[in-house]
């Protein structure tokens, strides 16, 4: 577990209040009515390297021990989980745009656009049991609000 005192801990959920969770070293949004799927507790810290008026934050996922990143793939970006200490990339150990999402409010719900590719949002599929991806939108969905419930 994250053991910084700013960390904090949460379910995140998207529209249809499905939990995001770890399945296959993959992060999902699962299914409520399904058992192998669980909420996974998101570790949330802030990037202190990038203007914090854009509201920047690091995701880190069992434990704080794998981080949610932006990687670029032959057709744009996408996301991948990577073993990386979410307490390194707070501490600047490690170049952190690429695992930075600014939050934002939207209503009672957040969007997070990935820091390292303005105008990409981290999207919820569609279907439940699939990952969690990017999409490239200019006006917010449903798709690209989630809505976080503080943990313990």
């Amino acid at each position: 577990m994250c053991s910084l005192p700013m960390a904090r801990y949460y379910i995140i959920k998207d529209a249809d209040q499905r939990a995001l969770c770890m399945r296959d070293g993959q992060l999902l949004v699962g299914d409520s009515t399904a058992d192998n799927c669980c909420a996974e507790k998101v570790c949330i810290l802030p990037n202190r390297g990038l203007d914090r008026a854009k509201v920047p934050i690091l995701l880190g996922v069992q434990g704080g021990s794998c981080c949610l990143a932006c990687v670029e793939t032959g057709e744009g970006p996408s996301l991948k989980l990577e073993d990386v200490n979410i307490e390194d990339l707070y501490k600047g150990g490690e170049e952190t745009t690429r695992f930075t999402f600014f939050q934002s409010s939207s209503g009672s719900a957040f969007r997070l656009e990935a820091a390292a590719w303005p105008g990409w949002f981290l999207c919820g599929p569609a279907e439940p049991q699939q990952p969690v991806q990017l999409t490239k939108e200019s006006e917010p969905s449903a798709r690209t609000k989630f809505y976080f419930e503080q943990s313990r």
